[in-house]
């Protein structure tokens, strides 16, 4: 791969190569086309089926220029009898600084069109028509792509990134994603767009659209817990993101259709000995995803009450004996409840109830975590829940000086996905994050209708 020298021409040389590998193939690089080793024809790139295979399934060839030789990369390779080199299922010809001479590619496509071979010019924006048509010759062949690995590469890259329209391959690619996969593309959205912001709206969109032809329901997340809040999560995602647009929308008819999608119980709901992990997101998780949701109905009461009705049904059948159960879903409650004057009856019912059965630890109380992981610190003591003022004002005081991480869109799509944790370096809640967002976001209400007060 001497020849090639210039920057450019090396960037698309290794994301060929990255592409390859995030698509399992075994690639070679300047692969000879004999056993002739000095003076022989070599491929830029060749992508194999496997490391046994003799000849590949994929041939790439990269011109720095249109120049006066550009036939003979073509020629080479389908210029040869099947028993010396047989033909690839596909040939990509790429140029990175195209002339305006269409003559030229005209012949190339009248000569080689017919063997499976196409010209892709990538200063006249071909690059993301290189990447689909990859990726649909990939599928002749494959049922899955590596959606993953290969979107997570487009985002890693960001001169590759540059130079394609990601919303218009995204909706190529989707067109021939297998059937069996479709039902994940939400998924591995959410993963991408957990570890990169500037993909948060191509996830937006994306369940905006499933939303609109009524499959968003059909969406799997790989964890047990965020297969079962996803949908919810979504809408509020899709509420939040686009409530002007879709403002005739009654979202509330759409949580109870989530909540009520099963013959026998309900989507969120206390049942005891279901099976374990049902146990364990209640008692560890619930609270916190509806505590989202409800933020994220923000402006929209008839939805946000119906989901405190719905951790209320819950907190009402709680035990009293497990260990922080109640404390954790009783912390969620009060804070989504002490804000705003139309949910102060369900503060009070959840003062009262609480104050009435037990006391709680003011270390859970005033610092609500995603999961019931909490522990009795020396600091902890058992406390009565406060009145509303009280509370609002130990909570402003408790956030006072923690700086917001995250957005409310952002927290809740990494709520769904958990890659972004991986090779985090520092400590970081969500649970945290959203108590803060609740947090400032009421202080700066607040704050807005003084002003236009006193204005």
């Amino acid at each position: 791969m001497g020849e090639h020298s210039s920057s450019k021409s090396l960037e698309i040389i290794n994301f060929l190569q990255e592409l390859g590998d995030c698509l399992d193939y075994s690639i070679d690089t300047e692969y000879p086309m004999s056993s002739n080793s000095f003076g022989g024809q070599a491929i830029d790139i060749a992508w194999f089926n496997d490391k046994s295979s003799k000849f590949p399934l994929f041939v790439f060839e990269i011109e720095s220029t249109s120049n006066n030789s550009i036939a003979n990369n073509p020629t080479k390779v389908f210029g040869k009898e099947s028993k010396t080199f047989e033909k690839p299922l596909f040939f990509f010809h790429i140029i990175i600084d195209s002339a305006d001479n269409s003559e030229k590619y005209n012949d190339l496509m009248g000569m080689f069109g017919k063997h499976n071979y196409e010209i892709f010019r990538i200063n006249k924006g071909d690059l993301g028509k290189l990447i689909f048509k990859i990726l649909s010759q990939h599928r002749r062949i494959r049922d899955n792509i590596n959606l993953y690995s290969a979107l997570r590469l487009l985002f890693i890259d960001k001169e590759i990134n540059s130079k394609i329209n990601i919303r218009e391959l995204l909706e190529n690619i989707e067109t021939i994603i297998h059937e069996n996969q479709k039902f994940y593309i939400g998924h591995i959205y959410a993963n991408i767009a957990s570890l990169h912001l500037s993909f948060k709206d191509e996830y937006l969109n994306y369940i905006k659209q499933r939303f609109s032809d009524n499959s968003l329901t059909l969406l799997h997340y790989e964890d047990y817990c965020f297969n079962i809040v996803a949908e919810m999560i979504n809408l509020g995602l899709i509420y939040s993101s686009f409530k002007n647009e879709l403002e005739k929308i009654n979202f509330k008819f759409h949580l109870v259709k989530y909540q009520n999608r099963y013959n026998n119980f309900k989507s969120i709901e206390y049942l005891p000995g279901i099976n374990y992990d049902y146990d364990i997101f209640i008692h560890d998780y619930a609270p916190y995803y509806i505590a989202l949701a409800f933020h994220l109905f923000s402006g929209n009461l008839s939805a946000q009450k119906y989901l405190l009705d719905v951790e209320m049904e819950i907190i009402k059948k709680l035990p009293q004996n497990n260990e922080f159960v109640f404390e954790h879903h009783i912390s969620w409650f009060l804070l989504i409840t002490a804000y705003a004057d139309e949910f102060s009856n369900y503060f009070e019912e959840a003062r009262k109830l609480s104050n009435e059965n037990r006391k709680v630890l003011n270390t859970i109380v005033f610092c609500p975590l995603l999961k019931n992981d909490y522990q009795r610190l020396p600091e902890s003591k058992l406390i009565l829940i406060p009145d509303r003022k009280v509370y609002r004002k130990r909570m402003n005081s408790e956030f006072e000086h923690i700086l917001l991480n995250d957005d409310i869109l952002t927290t809740a799509i990494k709520s769904i996905s958990k890659v972004w944790e991986i090779d985090l370096e520092y400590s970081y809640n969500l649970g945290v994050n959203l108590t803060n967002i609740i947090v400032k976001s009421n202080e700066l209400t607040k704050h807005d209708e003084k002003q236009k007060t006193n204005a």
